[in-house]
């Protein structure tokens, strides 16, 4: 008689074959992780390649400023950049006033205004002429002192008669400037209205 198969199943597999095993090791989990870990270091890599940012500011502060003219502006050594006024100090400006209108005494209240505003003044004197307007000549081409006696005497700069111009007067000597007074300084020097020749 032939036994019968058991009711275990023990029977249900093959010869030869193995069954598989329970804890079969899972290997797509791990693959999962290789590529994870590839994947952090490729992200990692270009900031371990960059300067450090303390550095790079560190570096661009030191840096000079250099504008357009080429001078460096960093400050150091205890230099001051050279200054680049004008302005001419009035005590270094001998003026010379001449009257050249028919009001007497206005050069010399011409020159005593002046002399208040720190001018170094001349001895008031006549013109060789008469004039309709005042006028401002240089002696020895400096214009820098001629724009500063008239901006105190608030003329025009119109007033200012080019540096080749000789003044109508008899002497410049020891004068940077020569005020010819005319009409619009009278009215406002005049010590009194009069027709008689000015004695300056």
């Amino acid at each position: 008689m032939t036994a019968t198969t058991g009711g275990n199943g023990s029977g249900a597999h093959p010869s030869g074959e193995s069954p598989v095993p329970f804890d079969h090791p899972r290997s797509g989990l791990g693959l999962v992780i290789v590529i994870v870990a590839v994947v952090i270091g490729v992200l990692l890599m270009p900031s371990a390649t960059r300067a450090p940012l303390a550095a790079s500011a560190s570096t661009a502060s030191t840096s000079p400023t250099v504008p357009a003219g080429g001078k460096s502006t960093t400050k150091g050594h205890g230099h001051t950049p050279a200054s680049t006024s004008t302005t001419v100090a009035p005590a270094s400006i001998h003026v010379l006033v001449a009257n050249a209108t028919d009001t007497n005494g206005v050069a010399g209240s011409t020159t005593a205004f002046l002399a208040s505003k720190g001018f170094a003044t001349l001895t008031a004197v006549n013109a060789l002429v008469k004039v309709t307007s005042s006028e401002i000549f240089t002696v020895g081409g400096v214009t820098a002192d001629t724009d500063a006696v008239a901006n105190a005497l608030g003329l025009p700069a119109a007033s200012i008669e080019p540096a080749a111009s000789a003044a109508p007067v008899s002497s410049t000597t020891g004068a940077n400037v020569v005020v010819i007074v005319g009409p619009d300084l009278a009215t406002r020097f005049a010590p009194g209205a009069t027709t008689t020749v000015p004695s300056g």
